[in-house]
Protein backbone atom coordinates (compact mmCIF):
# COMPACT_ATOMS: atom_id res chain seq x y z
CA UNK A 1 0.00 0.00 0.00
CA UNK A 2 1.55 3.26 -0.86
CA UNK A 3 1.48 5.95 2.12
CA UNK A 4 -1.42 8.17 2.53
CA UNK A 5 -0.04 10.93 4.97
CA UNK A 6 3.04 12.29 3.35
CA UNK A 7 2.92 15.93 1.77
CA UNK A 8 5.36 17.01 -0.12
CA UNK A 9 7.47 19.96 1.24
CA UNK A 10 8.47 21.29 -2.29
CA UNK A 11 6.43 21.92 -5.70
CA UNK A 12 7.21 19.60 -8.11
CA UNK A 13 7.44 22.69 -10.49
CA UNK A 14 8.59 25.97 -9.82
CA UNK A 15 4.75 27.37 -10.07
CA UNK A 16 5.58 30.14 -7.40
CA UNK A 17 8.69 31.64 -9.61
CA UNK A 18 6.55 31.00 -12.91
CA UNK A 19 3.71 32.77 -11.34
CA UNK A 20 5.81 35.71 -10.07
CA UNK A 21 7.16 36.19 -13.77
CA UNK A 22 3.44 36.02 -15.51
CA UNK A 23 2.15 39.23 -17.09
CA UNK A 24 -1.05 40.57 -16.17
CA UNK A 25 -3.58 40.75 -18.87
CA UNK A 26 -5.54 43.20 -16.74
CA UNK A 27 -5.58 47.02 -17.38
CA UNK A 28 -3.60 48.64 -13.69
CA UNK A 29 -7.20 50.38 -12.81
CA UNK A 30 -9.03 49.36 -10.79
CA UNK A 31 -6.75 45.87 -10.60
CA UNK A 32 -7.38 44.80 -7.11
CA UNK A 33 -6.29 40.80 -6.62
CA UNK A 34 -2.35 40.10 -7.65
CA UNK A 35 -2.69 37.56 -10.55
CA UNK A 36 -0.75 35.16 -8.65
CA UNK A 37 -3.45 34.87 -5.68
CA UNK A 38 -6.38 34.48 -8.33
CA UNK A 39 -4.61 32.00 -9.78
CA UNK A 40 -3.48 29.64 -6.65
CA UNK A 41 -6.78 30.20 -5.04
CA UNK A 42 -8.65 28.25 -8.43
CA UNK A 43 -6.10 25.66 -8.00
CA UNK A 44 -6.18 25.08 -4.50
CA UNK A 45 -9.96 24.81 -4.76
CA UNK A 46 -9.11 22.50 -7.48
CA UNK A 47 -6.77 20.15 -5.39
CA UNK A 48 -9.62 20.24 -2.90
CA UNK A 49 -12.14 18.75 -5.30
CA UNK A 50 -13.67 21.89 -7.44
CA UNK A 51 -14.82 21.20 -10.58
CA UNK A 52 -16.07 24.19 -11.87
CA UNK A 53 -16.02 28.33 -11.43
CA UNK A 54 -19.10 28.31 -9.19
CA UNK A 55 -17.27 25.84 -6.97
CA UNK A 56 -13.68 28.15 -6.95
CA UNK A 57 -15.86 30.69 -5.98
CA UNK A 58 -17.49 28.83 -3.01
CA UNK A 59 -14.16 27.29 -1.92
CA UNK A 60 -12.40 30.59 -2.18
CA UNK A 61 -15.48 32.55 0.21
CA UNK A 62 -15.22 30.15 3.04
CA UNK A 63 -11.40 30.12 3.43
CA UNK A 64 -10.18 31.66 6.79
CA UNK A 65 -7.95 34.60 6.91
CA UNK A 66 -4.73 32.01 7.54
CA UNK A 67 -5.62 30.51 4.34
CA UNK A 68 -6.01 33.71 2.27
CA UNK A 69 -2.63 34.90 4.17
CA UNK A 70 -0.91 32.05 2.72
CA UNK A 71 -2.11 32.58 -1.13
CA UNK A 72 -1.10 36.27 -1.03
CA UNK A 73 -4.91 37.48 -1.11
CA UNK A 74 -5.33 41.47 -0.94
CA UNK A 75 -5.52 42.92 2.62
CA UNK A 76 -8.75 44.83 3.09
CA UNK A 77 -8.35 46.24 6.46
CA UNK A 78 -4.52 46.92 7.15
CA UNK A 79 -5.52 47.77 10.71
CA UNK A 80 -6.39 44.40 11.57
CA UNK A 81 -4.73 42.57 8.31
CA UNK A 82 -7.78 41.39 7.22
CA UNK A 83 -7.95 39.88 3.98
CA UNK A 84 -10.18 38.93 0.92
CA UNK A 85 -10.48 36.06 -1.43
CA UNK A 86 -11.02 37.09 -5.11
CA UNK A 87 -14.82 37.18 -6.03
CA UNK A 88 -16.58 34.46 -8.77
CA UNK A 89 -16.34 37.52 -11.26
CA UNK A 90 -12.43 38.30 -10.64
CA UNK A 91 -11.55 35.05 -11.25
CA UNK A 92 -14.01 34.49 -14.13
CA UNK A 93 -12.56 37.49 -15.74
CA UNK A 94 -8.61 36.59 -15.34
CA UNK A 95 -9.51 33.70 -16.92
CA UNK A 96 -11.23 34.84 -19.93
CA UNK A 97 -8.48 37.45 -20.53
CA UNK A 98 -4.92 35.52 -19.52
CA UNK A 99 -3.41 33.98 -22.98
CA UNK A 100 -4.21 29.89 -22.33
CA UNK A 101 -0.10 29.69 -23.04
CA UNK A 102 0.54 31.44 -19.70
CA UNK A 103 -1.20 28.74 -18.12
CA UNK A 104 0.16 25.79 -20.31
CA UNK A 105 3.71 26.69 -19.15
CA UNK A 106 3.13 26.44 -15.51
CA UNK A 107 4.07 22.96 -15.80
CA UNK A 108 6.28 22.68 -18.62
CA UNK A 109 9.53 20.99 -17.93
CA UNK A 110 12.88 22.84 -18.67
CA UNK A 111 14.15 20.00 -21.38
CA UNK A 112 11.62 17.62 -23.36
CA UNK A 113 12.95 13.85 -24.09
CA UNK A 114 9.15 12.33 -24.96
CA UNK A 115 6.27 14.13 -26.24
CA UNK A 116 3.05 12.81 -26.91
CA UNK A 117 0.35 14.49 -29.11
CA UNK A 118 -3.54 14.22 -28.57
CA UNK A 119 -7.00 15.74 -28.81
CA UNK A 120 -10.02 16.13 -26.69
CA UNK A 121 -13.37 17.29 -27.31
CA UNK A 122 -14.66 18.92 -23.58
CA UNK A 123 -18.10 17.81 -24.78
CA UNK A 124 -19.99 20.01 -22.06
CA UNK A 125 -19.22 22.98 -24.15
CA UNK A 126 -21.39 22.28 -26.75
CA UNK A 127 -24.68 24.17 -27.57
CA UNK A 128 -27.75 23.84 -29.85
CA UNK A 129 -26.05 26.39 -32.50
CA UNK A 130 -21.99 25.67 -31.66
CA UNK A 131 -19.52 23.37 -31.55
CA UNK A 132 -18.15 21.95 -28.57
CA UNK A 133 -14.35 23.47 -27.49
CA UNK A 134 -11.57 20.96 -28.93
CA UNK A 135 -8.40 20.95 -27.29
CA UNK A 136 -4.54 19.79 -28.86
CA UNK A 137 -1.98 18.76 -26.01
CA UNK A 138 1.49 17.76 -25.68
CA UNK A 139 2.48 15.23 -23.05
CA UNK A 140 5.43 14.11 -21.40
CA UNK A 141 5.12 10.59 -19.80
CA UNK A 142 5.15 11.86 -16.69
CA UNK A 143 1.27 14.27 -17.79
CA UNK A 144 2.94 17.73 -17.80
CA UNK A 145 1.55 19.61 -20.18
CA UNK A 146 4.19 20.48 -22.95
CA UNK A 147 1.70 22.63 -25.12
CA UNK A 148 -1.86 23.51 -25.77
CA UNK A 149 -3.84 24.44 -28.47
CA UNK A 150 -7.57 25.31 -28.93
CA UNK A 151 -8.35 23.60 -32.51
CA UNK A 152 -10.90 26.34 -34.64
CA UNK A 153 -14.42 24.93 -35.38
CA UNK A 154 -13.73 25.14 -38.77
CA UNK A 155 -10.09 23.43 -39.46
CA UNK A 156 -9.09 19.49 -37.34
CA UNK A 157 -6.14 18.47 -35.43
CA UNK A 158 -4.29 18.04 -38.56
CA UNK A 159 -3.78 22.01 -39.09
CA UNK A 160 -3.48 22.79 -35.24
CA UNK A 161 -0.16 20.53 -34.91
CA UNK A 162 2.24 22.98 -36.39
CA UNK A 163 0.76 25.80 -34.33
CA UNK A 164 0.56 23.49 -31.04
CA UNK A 165 4.30 23.00 -31.50
CA UNK A 166 5.50 26.25 -32.66
CA UNK A 167 8.50 27.46 -29.95
CA UNK A 168 8.37 23.82 -28.41
CA UNK A 169 12.05 23.18 -28.17
CA UNK A 170 11.82 19.10 -29.39
CA UNK A 171 15.81 18.80 -31.00
CA UNK A 172 16.16 15.50 -30.41
CA UNK A 173 12.91 14.35 -28.59
CA UNK A 174 10.44 12.18 -29.61
CA UNK A 175 6.92 13.19 -30.36
CA UNK A 176 4.47 10.29 -30.51
CA UNK A 177 0.86 10.72 -31.89
CA UNK A 178 -2.31 8.67 -32.81
CA UNK A 179 -3.04 7.56 -36.25
CA UNK A 180 -4.92 11.14 -37.41
CA UNK A 181 -1.53 12.29 -37.81
CA UNK A 182 0.29 9.62 -39.25
CA UNK A 183 0.93 11.67 -42.54
CA UNK A 184 3.97 12.68 -44.51
CA UNK A 185 3.52 16.18 -44.31
CA UNK A 186 3.88 15.53 -40.44
CA UNK A 187 6.53 13.23 -40.35
CA UNK A 188 8.86 15.85 -42.62
CA UNK A 189 7.94 18.33 -40.38
CA UNK A 190 8.74 16.48 -37.22
CA UNK A 191 12.17 15.30 -38.30
CA UNK A 192 13.29 18.07 -41.17
CA UNK A 193 11.91 21.44 -39.22
CA UNK A 194 11.69 20.21 -35.83
CA UNK A 195 15.06 17.75 -35.64
CA UNK A 196 12.79 15.60 -33.21
CA UNK A 197 12.06 11.72 -34.06
CA UNK A 198 8.28 9.71 -34.11
CA UNK A 199 6.73 7.32 -33.36
CA UNK A 200 3.20 7.14 -35.77
CA UNK A 201 0.57 4.94 -35.00
CA UNK A 202 -0.85 3.46 -38.53
CA UNK A 203 -4.34 2.67 -38.93
CA UNK A 204 -6.22 1.83 -41.98
CA UNK A 205 -7.12 5.69 -42.51
CA UNK A 206 -3.59 5.58 -44.40
CA UNK A 207 -4.25 2.49 -46.43
CA UNK A 208 -1.31 2.01 -48.49
CA UNK A 209 0.83 2.63 -45.22
CA UNK A 210 -1.11 0.19 -43.33
CA UNK A 211 -1.36 -2.23 -45.69
CA UNK A 212 2.82 -2.42 -46.38
CA UNK A 213 3.04 -2.71 -42.58
CA UNK A 214 0.40 -5.43 -42.04
CA UNK A 215 2.17 -7.11 -44.75
CA UNK A 216 5.81 -7.38 -43.36
CA UNK A 217 7.17 -10.64 -42.74
CA UNK A 218 5.98 -10.70 -38.83
CA UNK A 219 5.89 -14.24 -38.40
CA UNK A 220 8.96 -14.72 -39.30
CA UNK A 221 10.32 -12.02 -36.76
CA UNK A 222 11.51 -12.49 -33.25
CA UNK A 223 9.29 -11.58 -30.34
CA UNK A 224 11.83 -8.96 -28.76
CA UNK A 225 9.19 -7.46 -26.00
CA UNK A 226 7.13 -9.45 -23.81
CA UNK A 227 4.85 -7.81 -20.75
CA UNK A 228 2.02 -9.17 -18.85
CA UNK A 229 -0.87 -7.01 -16.36
CA UNK A 230 -3.39 -8.09 -14.32
CA UNK A 231 -5.80 -6.31 -13.10
CA UNK A 232 -9.86 -4.97 -13.76
CA UNK A 233 -10.92 -8.82 -13.93
CA UNK A 234 -8.59 -9.14 -17.06
CA UNK A 235 -4.82 -10.39 -17.94
CA UNK A 236 -3.10 -8.99 -20.55
CA UNK A 237 -0.04 -10.02 -22.50
CA UNK A 238 1.39 -7.56 -24.92
CA UNK A 239 4.55 -8.76 -27.51
CA UNK A 240 6.60 -6.15 -29.18
CA UNK A 241 8.22 -7.28 -32.56
CA UNK A 242 10.35 -4.69 -34.69
CA UNK A 243 11.38 -4.49 -38.13
CA UNK A 244 13.49 -2.68 -40.12
CA UNK A 245 11.82 -1.07 -42.86
CA UNK A 246 14.89 -0.47 -45.71
CA UNK A 247 13.45 1.25 -47.66
CA UNK A 248 9.81 -1.17 -47.67
CA UNK A 249 7.55 2.08 -47.86
CA UNK A 250 7.84 5.53 -48.75
CA UNK A 251 6.89 7.45 -45.73
CA UNK A 252 9.17 9.87 -44.89
CA UNK A 253 12.31 9.13 -42.41
CA UNK A 254 10.69 5.89 -41.16
CA UNK A 255 13.19 3.38 -40.44
CA UNK A 256 11.50 0.67 -38.34
CA UNK A 257 7.94 -0.94 -38.56
CA UNK A 258 6.36 -1.79 -34.65
CA UNK A 259 3.86 -4.39 -34.45
CA UNK A 260 2.28 -4.40 -30.39
CA UNK A 261 0.11 -7.58 -30.07
CA UNK A 262 -2.53 -7.52 -27.30
CA UNK A 263 -4.19 -10.85 -25.68
CA UNK A 264 -6.43 -10.15 -23.02
CA UNK A 265 -7.88 -12.66 -21.21
CA UNK A 266 -11.48 -12.33 -18.82
CA UNK A 267 -10.30 -13.96 -15.60
CA UNK A 268 -13.83 -14.95 -14.84
CA UNK A 269 -15.25 -16.22 -18.03
CA UNK A 270 -11.86 -17.48 -19.36
CA UNK A 271 -12.82 -15.78 -22.84
CA UNK A 272 -9.88 -14.18 -25.08
CA UNK A 273 -9.33 -11.78 -27.47
CA UNK A 274 -6.57 -10.18 -29.05
CA UNK A 275 -5.56 -6.92 -31.25
CA UNK A 276 -3.06 -6.23 -33.71
CA UNK A 277 -1.38 -2.02 -33.81
CA UNK A 278 1.19 -0.75 -36.02
CA UNK A 279 3.30 1.71 -35.72
CA UNK A 280 6.22 3.67 -37.87
CA UNK A 281 9.58 5.15 -36.32
CA UNK A 282 12.10 7.40 -37.67
CA UNK A 283 14.19 6.26 -34.72
CA UNK A 284 17.08 3.97 -35.90
CA UNK A 285 17.75 0.36 -33.82
CA UNK A 286 20.78 2.14 -32.06
CA UNK A 287 18.44 4.92 -30.79
CA UNK A 288 15.94 2.89 -29.15
CA UNK A 289 15.39 -1.07 -29.07
CA UNK A 290 12.07 -2.80 -29.45
CA UNK A 291 11.62 -2.59 -25.37
CA UNK A 292 11.54 1.18 -25.51
CA UNK A 293 9.64 2.06 -28.38
CA UNK A 294 6.92 -0.37 -27.27
CA UNK A 295 7.19 1.39 -24.51
CA UNK A 296 6.77 4.52 -26.12
CA UNK A 297 3.72 3.23 -28.14
CA UNK A 298 2.05 2.19 -25.02
CA UNK A 299 2.35 5.11 -22.94
CA UNK A 300 0.65 6.83 -25.96
CA UNK A 301 -2.68 4.37 -25.33
CA UNK A 302 -2.13 5.85 -21.86
CA UNK A 303 -3.57 9.28 -22.70
CA UNK A 304 -6.44 7.79 -23.33
CA UNK A 305 -6.72 7.43 -18.63
CA UNK A 306 -5.64 10.50 -18.59
CA UNK A 307 -8.62 11.87 -20.49
CA UNK A 308 -10.99 9.53 -18.56
CA UNK A 309 -9.60 10.90 -14.91
CA UNK A 310 -10.04 14.91 -16.33
CA UNK A 311 -13.53 13.98 -17.34
CA UNK A 312 -14.88 11.78 -14.58
CA UNK A 313 -12.52 12.63 -11.34
CA UNK A 314 -12.40 16.57 -12.52
CA UNK A 315 -15.16 17.35 -14.26
CA UNK A 316 -13.94 18.60 -17.37
CA UNK A 317 -16.23 16.61 -19.72
CA UNK A 318 -19.16 17.74 -17.89
CA UNK A 319 -18.11 21.66 -17.55
CA UNK A 320 -19.97 24.11 -19.84
CA UNK A 321 -18.11 27.27 -19.99
CA UNK A 322 -16.95 28.06 -23.77
CA UNK A 323 -16.30 32.21 -23.13
CA UNK A 324 -12.92 33.81 -24.10
CA UNK A 325 -9.98 31.26 -22.69
CA UNK A 326 -11.81 30.31 -20.13
CA UNK A 327 -12.08 26.20 -21.32
CA UNK A 328 -8.63 26.48 -22.10
CA UNK A 329 -7.53 28.41 -18.61
CA UNK A 330 -9.45 25.49 -16.92
CA UNK A 331 -7.92 22.44 -18.63
CA UNK A 332 -4.33 23.80 -17.94
CA UNK A 333 -5.43 24.58 -14.56
CA UNK A 334 -6.64 20.72 -14.80
CA UNK A 335 -3.65 19.21 -15.54
CA UNK A 336 -1.41 21.39 -13.37
CA UNK A 337 -3.75 20.14 -10.45
CA UNK A 338 -3.26 16.23 -11.95
CA UNK A 339 0.86 16.56 -11.35
CA UNK A 340 0.53 17.80 -7.94
CA UNK A 341 -2.03 15.34 -6.79
CA UNK A 342 0.11 12.61 -8.39
CA UNK A 343 2.91 13.21 -6.52
CA UNK A 344 0.95 12.19 -3.30
CA UNK A 345 1.35 8.67 -3.83
CA UNK A 346 -2.33 7.79 -3.43
CA UNK A 347 -3.89 4.69 -4.99
CA UNK A 348 -6.16 6.60 -7.45
CA UNK A 349 -6.66 10.88 -8.21
CA UNK A 350 -9.85 10.48 -6.20
CA UNK A 351 -7.90 9.28 -3.12
CA UNK A 352 -5.98 12.06 -3.83
CA UNK A 353 -8.10 14.58 -3.53
CA UNK A 354 -10.31 12.98 -0.99
CA UNK A 355 -7.42 12.83 0.97
CA UNK A 356 -6.45 16.95 0.12
CA UNK A 357 -10.47 17.70 0.97
CA UNK A 358 -9.97 16.53 4.72
CA UNK A 359 -8.09 19.37 5.09
CA UNK A 360 -9.24 22.29 2.45
CA UNK A 361 -7.83 25.21 3.93
CA UNK A 362 -4.71 23.47 4.48
CA UNK A 363 -3.14 21.01 2.44
CA UNK A 364 -3.56 22.16 -1.28
CA UNK A 365 -1.24 24.77 0.19
CA UNK A 366 1.07 22.48 1.43
CA UNK A 367 0.79 20.61 -1.51
CA UNK A 368 1.69 23.43 -3.67
CA UNK A 369 4.41 24.73 -1.66
CA UNK A 370 3.40 27.45 -0.20
CA UNK A 371 4.87 28.86 3.34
Amino acid sequence: MRPRSATPTVAPVDLLGKLAALDDPRSPRGRRHSLASVLLCALSAMLAGARHLRAIGQWADAAPQHTLARLGCRITCPALGTRTAPSPATTRRVLLALAPETLTALAKPETLEVVAVDGKTLRGSATSTETAVHLLAALTPDRHLAAQVRVPADTSEIDALAVLLDGVDLADAVVTADALHTRTDTASYLVEELHADYVLTVKRNQKTLFDQVKALPWTQAPTLGTTRDRGHGRAETRTVKAIDLAGRTGFPHAVQAVRVRRHVKNVRTGEVSWTCAYAVTSLEVGQADVARIGALVRRHWGIEAWHHVKDVTLGEGACKVRSGHVPDNLAALRAVALVFLDRLGQDTVPDAIRWVSYEAFTRPLDVIGLL
